[in-house]
């Protein structure tokens, strides 16, 4: 991670970039940034909204139940997805530039950042015409976002230094995404799943940021003890472990780019 501080301000100014590229030659835009994830709560919300009353998910309309969980957890899926495509997408960098390679992945996470910054500002406004005022504690939903999204760095790290040498393993990494998303109660509530789930779901490296971000910005109070402590705690393992991969395969990678 200590090796990514020189490279700073080139990582921001990429992941911006990434930003307004990404849908570059579309009418609408960098607001694709916005309408994919729109789509998908609408989606949701429709289907799901009638089946989870209000008894179930307190006062907050579904709305926000669903957007205090899937927010964050679109940013993580686009950082490890992304990101573990970074290193063989900028090959071609790689091999002229003296970065290391965490480097690509770092700019991902800066783009799913700015991406979830964004999203959640509206989140905010449109919560007021739901009659759900955003109060202090929304602020501090910060800190389990962040916290998520080194998770996803770690992760994105590891499989970044994979996939030059091992292809499928992005196809794989899909497929766990797509599990990972109905791992955590993000479209229904805890309850709903039979005992012996509910017991494993805080063991879910996700579980602890996501319930954090939940209980922030729908209950409206300071998250339990354990859980903004255990997301940080996941999310430095996973960085380090990402770090010490990606150097332990970096002389053998530039080979195989």
């Amino acid at each position: 991670m200590l090796e990514l501080l020189p490279h700073l301000r080139y990582i921001w100014r990429t992941g911006v970039a990434d930003v307004r590229q990404r849908y570059a030659g579309a009418s609408a835009g960098a607001l694709w940034n916005i309408l994919q994830p729109l789509s998908m709560i609408l989606i949701y919300s429709v289907v799901f909204a009638k089946i989870m009353d209000r008894s179930r998910r307190g006062d907050a309309p579904y709305v926000i139940y669903l957007c205090s969980a899937m927010l964050p957890w679109l940013a993580f899926s686009e950082t490890v997805t992304r990101g573990s495509a970074a290193i063989t997408a900028n090959a071609q960098y790689l091999r002229k530039l003296p970065i290391p390679e965490s480097a690509f992945v770092a700019q991902v996470v800066v783009s799913s950042g700015i991406g979830l910054a964004i999203s959640y500002s509206l989140l905010a406004v449109a919560a007021i015409p739901f009659g759900f005022m955003p109060t202090v504690y929304w602020l501090l939903a910060t800190v389990p976002f962040l916290s998520l999204l080194m998770l996803g760095f770690g992760v994105a790290a590891i499989v970044a230094a994979i996939v030059p040498f091992i292809t499928d393993v992005t196809q794989l990494i899909r497929i766990l995404m797509t599990i990972g998303f109905w791992a955590f109660p993000m479209v229904y509530v805890a309850e709903m799943l039979p005992d012996a789930l509910q017991i494993a779901l805080p063991f879910n490296p996700t579980y602890p940021a996501l319930q954090a971000s939940r209980q922030l910005i729908v209950e409206g109070r300071l998250p339990d003890a354990w859980l903004l402590p255990t997301a940080f705690g996941w999310g430095v393992l996973a960085s380090i472990l990402g770090s010490i991969v990606l150097k332990a395969v970096r002389a053998e990678l530039r080979d195989v780019i």
